[in-house]
């Protein structure tokens, strides 16, 4: 009997994600990886996901999967919550697909980002388990710090969070899928942790390609800012303290990403004033890319505003470039920074503390330097995308 005669059909999963940009677009690139020649795959997203980067990501590593586009949009922003309207219309997708595949049995359905529609999920946590009955529901969610630690300054919100997640899960028949290597199983019902993932040829052998990339000199210490920026990345900070920094005449801002519209005028306004001290590269970056402007860097920064609590898959591009990560205290980024050794921390929103630690790194001997590359190379290498996808699929079979 012919191998394909007796061989069962893979195993079917839906992936949800609506919003398809940013860090979501490469975790979902990265479960599809994961995916491939282990499961059917079917995406579940906006009718207008297909971007240059999806492409990028997605189409060209030939990891395109069965698309199912629900008439709806993010309405021209980079990022958003759902509301209830534009959540239904994804339950109700869902309950097509729940119709297609029941006659098979069980299938995994997969919500890539509860961050994004924790509200609208919550509501409908009751309806989901009861339509989409043969569903195996995992749901991957950012930001959980909440659900172990909540802020002072945070409390109510941290409790409504906290209530709201744990309900979601569980009256969905649900189980989580975090990042967050500090939560513990008595915080709620967790599937599994999942590294960042990186992939790529970062390297600090990249460094002098990388410098001619941005147009910065040998002798210059380039702090790099990457991706959107907008006040969660916190680029009003940057504008405020930057003028302190550039009191070294070798310090040079490399912003590669666009400005917020909120804070255009004041970049804009901090560039006129430091004309040779400021790289803006206000384009998108393909991929490729992205290694030369890691390795160029003397310092990477992630500023990230209070509310944000989650981590960064810059993090570990950071780290694997042998770059040093210049990031608020907070959360799991801050977290990380100090627990692993990535760099140095200064207070949100203190920018004497940010000179302070600027200037630390400013002065390391050439053994310290060392001792943060080694560091993060150990942390690059638990975050490569073999280790996210053998968490992935771990985290999908459990």
């Amino acid at each position: 009997m012919k191998m394909d005669e007796t061989a069962s059909p893979p195993r079917t999963i839906v992936l949800v994600e609506p919003i398809c940009r940013g860090s979501r677009l490469q975790i979902l690139a990265n479960t599809l990886s994961a995916l491939r020649g282990h499961a059917k795959v079917i995406l579940v997203t906006r009718r207008d996901y297909q971007t240059p980067h999806f492409h990028e990501l997605v189409d060209v590593a030939g990891l395109t999967p069965q698309v199912v586009a629900v008439d709806t949009d993010l309405g021209g922003a980079w990022m958003k919550n759902l509301d209830g309207t534009e959540f239904a219309l994804f339950v109700e997708a869902l309950k097509k697909i729940e119709m297609e595949l029941a006659p098979r049995g069980s299938y995994g359905l997969v919500f890539m980002a509860l961050d994004d529609y924790l509200k609208a999920y919550s509501l409908a946590a009751l309806q989901l388990r009861t339509a989409l009955r043969h569903a195996v529901i995992r749901c991957v969610k950012y930001r959980v710090e909440y659900l172990f630690h909540i802020r002072p300054g945070a409390r109510m919100r941290g409790a409504v969070l906290r209530a709201m997640t744990r309900w979601a899960v569980r009256a969905s028949g649900a189980r989580l899928i975090a990042f967050d290597e500090r939560l513990t199983p008595q915080a709620i019902s967790c599937a599994g942790l999942l590294p960042d993932p990186w992939f790529g040829p970062f390297s600090p052998a990249l460094k002098s390609d990388g410098r001619t990339l941005l147009g910065a000199g040998p002798d210059d210490f380039v702090l790099l800012s990457l991706g959107k920026q907008d006040r969660r990345k916190g680029i009003d900070f940057l504008i405020d303290v930057f003028p302190q920094a550039a009191r070294d005449p070798q310090v040079r801002l490399a912003v590669v990403g666009t400005i917020s519209a909120e804070f255009s005028e004041a970049f804009e306004g901090l560039k006129r004033r430091f004309p040779a001290q400021i790289i803006h590269v206000n384009s998108f970056v393909p991929e490729s890319d992205l290694p030369r402007y890691f390795a160029a860097a003397n310092a990477f920064l992630l500023p990230y505003s209070e509310d944000f609590t989650a981590t960064s898959g810059t993090l570990a591009r950071a780290a694997a470039s042998g770059v040093p990560v210049l990031a608020t205290d907070h959360g799991l980024v801050g977290y990380r920074v100090k627990a692993y050794g990535l760099g140095a921390t200064f207070g949100v929103g203190d920018k004497n503390s940010f000179i302070e630690a600027l200037h630390s790194l400013r002065s390391h001997t050439a053994d310290q330097r060392c001792d943060i590359r080694a560091a993060g190379q150990q942390f690059a290498d638990r975050c490569s995308l073999p280790c996210f996808e053998a968490s992935m699929r771990a985290a999908l079979s459990s």
